[in-house]
């Protein structure tokens, strides 16, 4: 199983129901967070270390509340990664092997999630296999 998480409020609503839900299966569960690396000119050389500083301290913080739920749930094998990429590609790569991916929204409709882009939405329409678009209460 695996989840798209970005430590959002949508993103933790999303990981308490994946959480469950591997629980429940007896299989582990896969935490992915996607992150876009911006582009630069190539005159921004400078730009090249604050990137990776910036990288690295966007993966520590993931794997730090990643860490927390597996505190909160031993009875669930969790493993963690961070990859650079766009998340709706990252994770139809992720959902070909997996038996459900799990990922937040954030409620968007209309004209709103037309014009930001919506992962649930590409999510949905770009993964293999069975999806759950889960929103916080």
């Amino acid at each position: 199983m695996v989840i798209g998480y970005d430590r959002s409020p949508h993103s933790e609503a999303a990981m308490e129901y994946a959480v469950e839900q591997a629980r429940v299966r007896g299989v582990p569960l896969h935490v992915v967070h996607a992150w876009q690396t911006p582009v630069f000119s190539p005159q921004a050389t400078a730009y090249n270390t604050l990137l990776v500083d910036v990288y690295r301290e966007e993966s520590g913080a993931v794997a730090e509340s990643v860490e927390r739920w597996r505190e909160k749930h031993p009875d669930v094998e969790i493993t963690c990664e961070t990859v650079s990429g766009h998340p709706v590609s990252v994770l139809a790569a992720e959902g070909a092997t997996a038996d459900l991916v799990v990922v937040g929204s954030r409620g968007y409709g209309g004209l709103v999630s037309a014009v930001l882009g919506s992962v649930s939405h590409g999510v949905l329409h770009h993964v293999t296999c069975p999806v759950a678009v889960v929103r916080p209460r």
